[in-house]
Formats: structure tokens, C-alpha cells, sequence
């Protein structure tokens, strides 16, 4: 589940790693982005997607959206399996590396909570430094002009606005903090070819496949999985882009009434 289709990124792992899984995917598209709301609006609209997903009976949960994963503790009692999320993924691969100074561009929530450098110093063996920046316009950037010249010119101005800083303290890893970001990966790596890209989605989709294979719950190799898609937002749009980044077997993309706030 994600705030929008940043999600699709995850999907787009998932699918890559476990084709014979059956995913149901939940963009909250009527809110986005999740970064510019207040914490307890957050909790509330997270745990109304949570509902939607144990009402569904899965058997395991992924969340996608950065700004979620930040207050995963205020929300996952609302389902009974397993919860994976993003920033705990990214934290844990950015740790890993052998680098001095990471970079994180994340929502402006996810900014201000210190979810990633506080995770990412705890794990790591060194004292990395880490740098975060909150960009309060990218995600929607994104959702709105994927696919678009006009919008993606739009798109790469925002990533020099809010990577340019950062890129001349030196960072030598950059995680992106928000699921809408790995979708326009292609354009931070033309912009800085040099600098090291994390995608939490990755991560995540590993470490679902362990658990899954641990568990003796992975699907049958030979099925190949359906994904059905719900959104709060725009059907047509979510179709579109569903076929834009590459997912496959699309059983259906459907409207699903938003939380009133």
C-alpha cells in the first residue's frame, strides 16, 4: 500500500522476484502526498488502509510509502500478518554500505521524524553521516507527469532544487526515501551519474520473499500471479500508469472510497 503509485515501484520488485505472487495493491491517490499532512491524519488514513487490507485476508503486508513506515507502530496492531515497510528496508541496505556520507531525499514528514539517519546510524557498524533533505513537491511531481516530457522536464528542475545541496557536501549514496522517486530513477542518474542510488523497494521485496519461503507460504512456481489494483484516486490514471512502469498481469483497476477527513 502507498499514498499514490509510488507503490508500483515495489510491485514492480516484487513481481520481478516472486512472479507467481498474487498482489493487491492500495494507492490512497485522494491524499497524496502523505508528507504534507499531519502525523495523527497520517495514523488515521494508514489505518483505514490497513483495515482494507485484513478485510482481504493477506499474508503479508508491504508498505510501501516512506511517511507510513514512520509511524508503523501507531498502526499495524490494525492487521494480524506481517508488516514490512520501506524505511526499515532502506535504513538496513544503506547501513550495509561501505561510505562515509549518505544522502536521503525523502517527503517533507519523513524529513522531520529523522526516521532514516536515526535508523541508518543505529545500524551501521561506522558513524556514517547522513544527510536528509524533505521535499515537499517531488512526489506529486511525479504521480501527476510520468510519461509526460513537459512534466518530467518539470520533474528534473526539482531534483537539481532539492539534490544540489546535498551533492556538494560530498554524499556518495543517495536512498530514495519515497516510493515516487525509484520510478524516476533514470533521472537522477542522468542528472548525477556518479552518486550511488539506494531503492528501498529491493530491500523489501528480499525480505518478503525469505519470510514467504521461511514460512512455507510462497505461491506455486508455476502460477503466475494477478495483481489488482484499488485507488481512491483517478482509475484511469492508475491503469495508465500501472502500464507505463511495467507491471504485468493487471486483473483490474478499481475505485475504492477514500476516509472522509
Amino acid at each position: 500500500m502507498d499514498s499514490g503509485i509510488g507503490g508500483f515501484s515495489v510491485v514492480r520488485q516484487v513481481q520481478q522476484l516472486m512472479p507467481g505472487e498474487d498482489i493487491i495493491y492500495f494507492g490512497d491517490g485522494a491524499h497524496i502526498p502523505y508528507g504534507n499532512h499531519p502525523r495523527q491524519r497520517i495514523i488515521d488514513m494508514a489505518r483505514y488502509m490497513f483495515g482494507f487490507m485484513e478485510q482481504r485476508r493477506v499474508k503479508a503486508l508491504m508498505i510501501a510509502c516512506n511517511t507510513i513506515s514512520c509511524l508503523v507502530d501507531a498502526c499495524e496492531d490494525a492487521v494480524s500478518c506481517p508488516v514490512f515497510n520501506a524505511v526499515q528496508a532502506g535504513a538496513d541496505a544503506a547501513s550495509r554500505l561501505e561510505v562515509e556520507k549518505v544522502g536521503v531525499i525523502s517527503t517533507v514528514f519523513t524529513h522531520n521524524s529523522r526516521c532514516y539517519p536515526t535508523k541508518i546510524q543505529q545500524n551501521s557498524p561506522g558513524r556514517l553521516v547522513v544527510l536528509s533533505c524533505g521535499c515537499p513537491d517531488l512526489a506529486r511531481l511525479v504521480e501527476h507527469n510520468l510519461g509526460d516530457p513537459v512534466g518530467m522536464a518539470e520533474v528534473e528542475d526539482n531534483l537539481r532544487l532539492e539534490l544540489e545541496d546535498m551533492v556538494g557536501e560530498g554524499i556518495e549514496c543517495l536512498v530514495l526515501g519515497c516510493t515516487h522517486y525509484p520510478l524516476v530513477e533514470d533521472r537522477i542518474r542522468k542528472l548525477y551519474p556518479r552518486l550511488e542510488l539506494i531503492d528501498p523497494a529491493k530491500q523489501m521485496a528480499l525480505e518478503l520473499e525469505e519470510y514467504l519461503r521461511k514460512e512455507n507460504l510462497s505461491a506455486e512456481q508455476e502460477k503466475t500471479g494477478a495483481l489488482k489494483i484499488y485507488t481512491t484516486g483517478d482509475v484511469q490514471e492508475y491503469a495508465l500508469r500501472a502500464r507505463q512502469v511495467g507491471l504485468k498481469n493487471i486483473s483490474g483497476v478499481e475505485y475504492y472510497p477514500p476516509l472522509k477527513i
